[in-house]
């Protein structure tokens, strides 16, 4: 088969092979060392109107607390959807959706085992893509759950494969026909703060974004942890214990040293909210359909 004739016929994503792929779990510790790497690399302790609040988060010592976000990147595994075998055409996926659900508070050094599946894989049609969600549970020493992170992958490549669209999930509606509750503006990370650019190998166009010229492109966990850091101070008065569920869908690419501001709005049932995030310096939202559940006081 030529070259012309591989563009004209679309990698297939096997159904059956990606719904029971047979993951491994994987077993990792963390401590100390790594909640302070995690929570300066989402740039905690930077903004000085919430900088005292963040000290909890990376001074080295019995009181620090871990972020809840930091959930996202325990056990992350491997690149498994890059198997030929899944026939996922790994080039043209986008990391779309993003949530957590905290079980019981992320301690400050553990060791957690992580089990993952794939959800499901829901069929938009051959060139509309297809959307994937893939669960990863972290339990500690004694098999219980201490958080659930859930991805959904944007399967540019891969719609017409033969599967339903039936059932899937609808985005969260936040309400912006009224002016929000709250917000806050935090900066990205400064684009010597390495520790999340996106790999080259995914970078490709992002480095032509408007307003974004020669800024290194961050990972979709930063923006995330970015957003949490704003969530917390305004719903949880930086208590990270409170934060209970937080999910969002990407929606435009987040670079270093860009100010992000996250827009909060508060449900009628208490311990529930809405959000949105904007890049200040491109007027874009960037992250968008959010909620947040949280403990009250």
């Amino acid at each position: 088969m030529s070259a012309a004739d591989t563009k004209s016929h679309p990698t297939q994503l096997d159904y059956d092979t990606v719904m029971n792929w047979p993951f491994e779990s994987l077993t990792e510790s963390y401590n100390r060392s790594d909640c302070i790497a995690y929570a300066l690399g989402i740039a905690a302790g930077g903004n000085p109107a919430i900088a005292s609040e963040e000290t909890q988060y990376i001074r080295n010592d019995d009181t620090l607390k871990a972020l809840p976000m930091m959930s996202i990147v325990l056990n992350e595994g491997s690149m498994w959807t890059m198997d030929p075998a899944t026939g996922i055409d790994w080039r043209k996926t986008l990391h779309a959706e993003e949530s957590i659900t905290i079980h019981k508070p992320i301690a400050s050094a553990a060791t957690l085992t992580a089990n993952y599946h794939v959800e499901e894989v829901y069929d938009r049609g051959h060139g509309k893509g297809a959307f994937m969600y893939e669960h990863r549970v972290l339990s500690d020493d004694d098999n219980s759950p201490v958080a659930t992170i859930r991805i959904g992958t944007f399967l540019v490549g891969n719609g017409g494969f033969g599967g339903s669209a039936t059932n899937t999930p609808a985005p969260v509606k936040v309400p912006t026909d009224r002016s929000p509750d709250q917000q806050l503006d935090l900066a990205t990370p400064g684009r010597d703060n390495t520790r999340y650019h996106l790999g080259e190998q995914f970078v490709g166009a992002l480095k032509d974004t408007p307003g974004a010229e020669g800024k290194p492109p961050l990972r979709g966990v930063c923006a995330f942890g970015v957003a949490g850091r704003a969530l917390l101070h305004m719903a949880c008065a930086n208590q990270p214990d409170r934060l209970l569920h937080m999910g969002l869908r990407y929606k435009a690419p987040i670079f270093a040293d860009e100010t992000l501001r996250t827009e909060i709005w508060y449900d009628a049932q208490p311990g529930k909210a809405y959000f949105r995030v904007i890049c200040i310096e491109r007027d874009a939202v960037v992250m968008d359909n959010g909620i947040l559940e949280f403990k009250l006081e």
